[in-house]
């Protein structure tokens, strides 16, 4: 019988979520949906994307610029790797998946559309309203201080602005930024 690794992958990601106490199952969400609505629209595999953001955060911890969440890209692809393998996904889907996992931070270069577009859709968790509402919450729940929680807010919001590289994503962070930075009162 054929594994459905998409499905799959939503499933690891929701219990990696619950086991780490992190990050926010409602960011991975989020940018689920804005990698399916930028995979369709240029015209890239949905599924490869889908998966690659899933995937991408399966290692990771709860706090803040730690080890491992400094690591979580090649962690998360390590053991990516294990699964896909268990799943018996070709190894040439598995090739853009890893390497979509291993370059979202900017660190490795993107190797295909698919990789990049993971890349741009995994920054939509940071560089929105919502996801920045998300994150701060998230964070209070975690027992982070208000003001530590807003340092940190800004933190992702900047890296992540500086991950972006599709041009209309770009214009949606620049403008995400501007209204964000009215709400918490920096403009």
């Amino acid at each position: 019988m054929k594994v459905d690794f998409v499905e799959e992958s939503g499933k690891l990601m929701k219990q990696s979520t619950i086991q780490n106490d992190a990050p926010s199952w409602l960011l991975a969400e989020m940018v689920v949906e804005k990698g399916r609505e930028l995979a369709r629209k240029y015209e890239a595999d949905e599924e490869l994307v889908v998966a690659s953001l899933y995937l991408a955060h399966i290692v990771f911890s709860k706090g803040l610029k730690d080890k491992i969440q400094q690591q979580h890209t090649k962690l998360s692809s390590r053991m990516a790797k294990t699964y896909l393998d268990k799943w018996k996904v070709p190894e040439e889907k598995q090739k853009i998946i890893l390497n979509a996992i291993e370059a979202h931070h900017g660190d490795v270069l993107t190797e295909s559309k698919e990789a990049e577009i993971m890349k741009n859709a995994e920054c939509y968790k940071f560089i929105t309203v919502k996801g920045c509402l998300i994150l701060l919450h998230d964070l209070g729940r975690r027992g982070h201080s208000f003001e530590d929680a807003i340092k940190f807010v800004f933190f992702k919001l900047n890296q992540k602005l500086s991950y972006l590289t599709l041009d209309e994503c770009k214009k949606d962070g620049e403008k995400n930024a501007t209204e964000i930075k009215k709400i918490f009162g920096v403009l």
